[in-house]
């Protein structure tokens, strides 16, 4: 589905069969690039993987990311942080990252939710 829309990270079904971190920050990372869904989510040293070192950053990373997509298509998805980050359910992960894609294609301004999920205010309302 990702191959639409952007070019990197290729998919192949080793990476698909065990979905490493860095994969789906790549994942993420470019397709915000093309469609915008989650701009504003992450301050840059969270865009840079490689600063991501921590398994606590990395679950907060992901948290994150699965609210939004959540808010996004409108319900829960059976993934859990901790497990993806260890490797273990990869077909949870993967249905996570087709959610993902839907989220990111649906055409939807992703701004109010990812300022629900950051608990900033919107003043917009009301003047």
């Amino acid at each position: 589905m990702y191959e639409q829309i952007i070019q990197k990270p290729k998919f192949n079904e080793k990476l698909l069969t065990k979905p490493p971190f860095r994969y789906i920050h790549d994942i993420f990372t470019n397709t915000m690039a093309v469609t915008g869904f989650g701009n504003g989510l992450f301050d840059e040293v969270l865009f840079d993987d490689t600063a991501i070192t921590e398994k606590e950053a990395k679950i907060n990373w992901l948290t994150k990311l699965i609210s939004l997509t959540e808010l996004v298509v409108g319900e829960e998805i059976d993934c859990k942080p901790t497990k993806i980050v260890a490797g273990h359910e990869p077909e949870k992960t993967n249905f996570f990252l087709q959610q993902m894609f839907h989220a990111a294609t649906a055409g939807i301004d992703t701004t109010p939710h990812v300022m629900q999920i950051l608990g900033v205010q919107n003043d917009d309302e009301g003047g």
